[in-house]
């Protein structure tokens, strides 16, 4: 097994993520967790008292504490983004993290935001799938040689802006206005496809859309803050990091009808060898529902890798 190929990689370092990796690395599954603890919705709470035996912590030194448990027991902590995630015909998943290295797991663990960040441009709802999308891993084949815009400032929005150099040349990222923070390593890739970066902000998506076949032939046009123009054939939304739905998408993962992530007791979802835990499966949005769920989700992939029906981890 080579430094990048892992038994099991853990999406997102709040306390699902790190309690999956608690257990798999328990069991002496090599395992990696990627993301950044700091960005967890943990680190914004100055007293935690609705979690048992942390009575009065501070979700600071909760998070601290679970890095250095995860430490303890070997698994390992990347603090980066992860931009993508494809499976491969032999089972083994492939995650692409912001600065461009690829790793390799047996079994993912998705435990990472829940929705899309809409970008609050007006007619973004009523146009969505007839010109305006979210996934380029899904609609992305709809718009070969066509010219498309991209809408995000971040490292999310480059690897889509990537991804659709498969169909099209004609690619604009609009940062909607804010400051462009996109690593090295993807600049890189956008700069070799001629990707166009621009820091204009969009006001408005029109388009007629009243019926599907008439928005599958008509230009969709941006109206920008400073009341200009400009005619697209479709517009790609990726705000923020990518989250756990824009994964699900990515591999064909089936969601409820609100967007979770449909998963059994187990925490196994739709797709065989990925699970999900915690926010990301809808329910009770708390921090013991999280913990909870990354224990099933581990001892699952245990069972599953080690080829074994029973296992406990009692101390």
């Amino acid at each position: 097994m080579s430094d990048s190929d892992y038994d099991v990689i853990v999406i997102g370092a709040g306390p699902a993520g790190m309690s999956s990796a608690v257990f798999t690395a328990r069991a002496s599954l090599k395992t990696l967790v990627i993301g950044d603890p700091d960005k967890s919705q943990l680190i914004t709470a100055s007293e935690v008292g609705n979690y048992l035996f942390a009575d009065g912590r501070s979700g600071r030194e909760l998070l601290d504490a679970g890095i250095a448990q995860v430490e303890k027991y070997g698994a390992q902590l990347l603090v980066n983004e992860a931009v993508h995630i494809v499976k491969e015909e032999s089972g083994v998943f492939r995650i692409k993290t912001a600065d461009a290295k690829e790793y390799a797991a047996r079994a993912v663990v998705l435990a990472i935001g829940v929705s899309y960040i809409k970008s609050g441009i007006k007619n973004e709802q009523e146009l969505k799938g007839k010109g305006v999308h979210y996934c380029v891993a899904c609609d992305g084949y709809f718009y070969k040689g066509k010219k498309v815009l991209v809408v995000g400032n971040g490292n999310y929005a480059a690897e889509e802006a990537i991804e659709l150099l498969a169909y099209t040349k004609d690619i604009t990222i609009i940062s909607n206005g804010r400051e462009f923070s996109i690593s090295p390593e993807l600049m890189v890739g956008l700069q070799k496809g001629s990707v166009k970066l621009r820091k204009d902000k969009a006001f408005e998506f029109v388009k007629d859309a009243s019926s599907t076949a008439a928005a599958a032939k008509s230009k969709l046009t941006v109206i920008f803050k400073d009341n200009s123009k400009e005619d697209f054939d479709g517009a790609f939304i990726a705000l923020g990091a990518a989250s756990t739905v824009g994964f699900a998408n990515k591999l064909g993962m089936e969601l409820d009808s609100t967007g979770f992530i449909v998963a059994d007791k187990n925490g196994m979802t739709s797709v065989e060898g990925v699970y999900a835990a915690g926010s990301c499966t809808g329910g009770t949005f708390q921090m013991a529902k999280s913990v909870g769920e990354g224990c099933v989700a581990a001892i699952s992939i245990v069972k599953k890798l080690r080829g074994i029906e029973n296992y406990s981890d009692l101390t």
